[in-house]
C-alpha cells in the first residue's frame, strides 16, 4: 500500500519533472495537500524529502523552491558519473562479466519512434520518461558489477540524472539520435568486452552540449 507520504513525494516529484512547478517557482504546502489528496504533514516530508535530493531549496521565511538546474550542477554531475560508470565498465570488461539481457530491451524501449516524436515536440511527460529509461539503462551496467558500494553511490545520482536529463532534452531535443547511438555504441563495446571504446564513447556521451551549457548559464 502507497503511504501518504509516498504519494505527496511522488505528486511533487513528477510535478518537477513533468514542469508542474517550473524550475524557480515557490510550492506551497496547502496548495500541494489539496492537489495530492493528503494532509500537510506527509507533504512537509515530502518536500523535505525532494530538497535533499536536489529537486527543492529550503528558504527560511519563504518556503520551498523548485531548484534550477545550473552549468555548474550538470558538469558535476557528469564528473562524478564518468568516474563510477568507467570504474563499473573497468569491473564488466576486466571480469568478462554478462551484460544483462534488459540493456539491449532499454535501449529499444528509447527508440521507440512514438516516444521521441513526443519528445522532440516538447512533450514533458515522454521527455520524463526517456530520462527515467536513460538512468535505468546507465544503472544497469554499474548494478552488473556486483559491487553494492558502487551501486549504492550511482543510485545516489539518480534525481540529479533525471532532472538534468529532462533539462537537456527539453533545451535541444534534436541530440535525441546522438544519444540513441552513444548508448548502442556502449552496449556494443560492453558486450564485446571493449573497455577503451566503452569508456571512450561514455566520455563524448556525458560531454555537455554547448547549446544546453549556454541556455542554463
Amino acid at each position: 500500500m502507497v503511504t501518504a507520504r509516498e504519494r505527496a513525494y511522488e505528486w511533487v516529484k513528477e510535478g518537477i519533472l513533468l514542469g508542474r512547478y517550473p524550475e524557480g517557482s515557490f510550492v506551497e504546502e496547502k496548495v500541494l495537500s489539496e492537489e495530492a489528496g493528503v494532509s500537510r504533514t506527509p507533504v512537509r516530508e515530502a518536500l523535505h524529502r525532494l530538497a535533499a535530493e536536489g529537486f527543492l531549496d529550503m528558504l527560511p521565511r519563504r518556503g520551498a523552491q523548485v531548484r534550477r538546474v545550473t552549468v555548474g550542477e550538470m558538469i558535476e554531475t557528469y564528473e562524478m558519473r564518468q568516474v563510477l560508470e568507467i570504474h563499473g565498465f573497468s569491473a564488466l570488461c576486466g571480469k568478462r562479466l554478462t551484460i544483462p539481457p534488459e540493456q539491449a530491451e532499454l535501449v529499444a524501449e528509447m527508440e521507440d519512434p512514438e516516444r521521441l516524436k513526443r519528445c522532440r515536440a516538447g512533450d514533458r511527460e515522454a521527455i520524463a520518461e526517456h530520462a527515467k529509461l536513460d538512468f535505468r539503462f546507465h544503472f544497469g551496467f554499474v548494478r552488473a558489477t556486483g559491487n553494492t558500494v558502487l551501486t549504492d553511490l550511482f543510485r545516489s545520482l539518480q534525481p540529479r540524472h533525471q532532472r538534468i536529463g529532462v533539462s537537456a532534452v527539453t533545451i535541444r531535443p534534436e541530440r535525441l539520435p546522438i544519444i540513441t547511438h552513444e548508448h548502442n555504441s556502449l552496449l556494443n563495446a560492453l558486450s564485446a568486452h571493449d573497455f577503451e571504446r566503452a569508456a571512450g564513447t561514455l566520455r563524448t556521451h556525458l560531454n555537455p552540449d554547448d547549446t544546453v551549457v549556454s541556455h542554463l548559464r
